[in-house]
């Protein structure tokens, strides 16, 4: 017979000793399939009673060609341990249109290319309405390779942006069409998805850049009736934009 509460907390903790669990791993609750993000470098303060600044792992390279490398190679990278298969961005500097998705389909890794397979069959038509192609715009992702089950959450999303901001003051393209709820939540301040009413502007560290966000092609094939609203989305992206 228990006499009190502890009584019962013994009664409790033999229980889980029986069950194996004999000490407490954490308090906060894991997920033991996202790999750990190791913790930002913080220098001490200066003799001169400066604050304590948080430094990047790496300085990310200030050349298009190189950044590219770095994203090729470089082990640091935020998504490194989800993938190692890492698909790239591809075209020219200074293109009229940047492209920004959110990550690769599981289809891109047979083809080695972003937005492949039905998703890029609708792309491509897209980019046709608006007398457009692969060959001439600039094609990206938020994140090079694949997260677990497909989903990037919002620790993810504000590495990932700034990480981005820097790639498109390296690209400097005219203009910016971001793909999907994610892109645009990671470099808009608002949703401008349901009903895009114009451009608005994307900042990154050598000024700013028109953009407007459209649904990616992986939902328009399931909710065909959001077409209407991308092709109003795709108009004002092009909208005053030399051919």
């Amino acid at each position: 017979m228990q006499n009190g509460p502890a009584d019962a907390a013994e009664s409790l903790l033999s229980w889980w000793a029986l069950a194996g669990v004999d000490h407490a791993v954490n308090e906060l609750p894991v997920n033991w399939l996202r790999p750990a993000v190791a913790p930002a470098r913080v220098r001490p303060a200066s003799p001169g009673g400066d604050a304590p600044r948080v430094d990047r792992p790496d300085a990310l390279p200030n050349d298009l060609n190189a950044f590219h490398a770095w994203l090729t190679t470089h082990p640091s990278i935020h998504e490194a341990g989800w993938s190692s298969q890492r698909i790239l961005p591809a075209g020219a500097q200074n293109a009229a249109i940047m492209v920004i998705c959110d990550l690769p389909d599981p289809e891109d890794a047979e083809t080695g290319t972003l937005l492949s397979g039905n998703c890029g069959a609708l792309f491509d038509a897209m980019m046709a309405a608006i007398g457009r192609s692969r060959q001439d715009i600039y094609l990206s992702s938020l994140s090079v390779t694949r997260a677990p089950g497909g989903i990037l959450h919002d620790q993810d999303l504000e590495m990932l942006a700034t990480r981005m901001r820097h790639h498109i003051a390296l690209a400097a393209p005219q203009r910016l069409l971001l793909l999907g709820e994610k892109t645009n939540r990671a470099l808009l301040a608002a949703d401008s998805l349901e009903r895009p009413s114009g451009l608005q502007s994307v900042n990154h560290p050598a000024g700013t850049v028109p953009a407007i966000a459209s649904r990616h092609p992986r939902f328009l094939l399931k909710h065909p009736e959001a077409k209407a609203q991308s092709w109003r989305a795709l108009q004002y992206l092009i909208e005053d934009l030399p051919s």
